[in-house]
């Protein structure tokens, strides 16, 4: 037998939707609001109300209401675009080495400093208040941090041994007549010591000649090495500037942040508490608002 719905089902069942369509309906009015009134930390709160909770108010047990948070998820870039209005105001007073430049609605890339062959760092996460940085960059920049404890550079070992393989080259250049000179000597030993050789040639004619041909394998070898000598010293050249530029601009990246947090671990520290330092920061602003616009 079919079960039959009863009416007081039905009710249940109307109850349960009106009352979700009135909890979408507030949350959606409530971003509007936030929305007409610039009011950028309560769009965070309903964009994260988990995360808000934690670290802006220390709440830890306060899930996120799915059933309504994902309202607004097809407005990320665009809300991205709308938010990320103060918070650039916000981190070129705190960062004031980075750039950004929106290659799309919402997505904004991370540019270290504004000297010549500024470097890419990433992106910036307007939505999540957080800087996405280039693994490689970053990861550069902490060891040239760490290096420099030891007054050493990031570069400075590569280019010094790049160094020493263009001395080298170089004097196989210098020395080409000398090796020539050597060449037709040892090529004479070896004439010599194979004139007197017979069907019993002594051990000690082999050892001479043994000595010799190794001589010349040596000078032919050297000989080989140098006819690409002057162009590997050219490349090597080139990729001595490339190393030295990059030196030089992790130098500069380095001063700014010391010159801005002191240290490479307070801009870390930083970067972990952006969220709740901006948020902090907006909480202030728009509080001052709200009060100016009350007198």
């Amino acid at each position: 037998m079919a079960s039959v719905e009863t009416n007081s089902d039905a009710l249940d069942v109307t109850q349960a939707i009106n009352q979700q369509i009135i909890t979408k309906i507030k949350y959606l009015r409530r971003f509007n609001d936030a929305i007409s009134n610039h009011h950028d930390r309560e769009i965070y709160q309903l964009l994260d109300n988990q995360r808000y909770a934690k670290e802006i108010e220390h709440r830890e047990q306060q899930p996120n209401d799915k059933g309504v948070m994902n309202l607004v998820d097809d407005l990320a870039d665009q809300l991205s675009n709308y938010l990320s209005e103060n918070l650039i105001k916000y981190l070129g007073k705190t960062y004031p080495f980075f750039y950004y430049e929106e290659y799309q609605t919402g997505h904004y890339r991370i540019y270290f400093g504004n000297w010549w062959d500024r470097r890419q760092f990433g992106e910036l996460d307007v939505l999540n208040v957080r800087f996405s940085f280039d693994q490689t960059e970053y990861d550069k920049l902490r060891t040239a941090f760490e290096l420099a404890r030891d007054n050493k550079r990031y570069n400075s070992e590569r280019i010094s041994k790049i160094s020493s393989e263009n001395d080298h080259l170089q004097e196989l250049i210098d020395h080409q007549r000398e090796r020539e000179e050597r060449k037709e000597a040892l090529q004479e030993q070896l004439k010599e010591i194979s004139s007197r050789s017979g069907i019993w040639e002594s051990s000690r004619n082999k050892e001479s000649r043994q000595e010799l041909v190794e001589q010349l394998q040596k000078l032919e070898d050297q000989e080989e090495e140098s006819r690409n000598a002057a162009q590997t010293i050219k490349d090597n050249e080139r990729v001595v500037l490339s190393l030295s530029k990059e030196n030089t601009i992790l130098s500069y990246e380095q001063k700014s942040i010391i010159d801005t947090f002191g240290s490479f671990e307070d801009f870390e520290l930083a970067n972990r508490n952006l969220y709740a330092n901006y948020l902090a920061s907006l909480n202030a602003s728009e509080g001052k608002q709200v009060d100016d616009d009350e007198q």
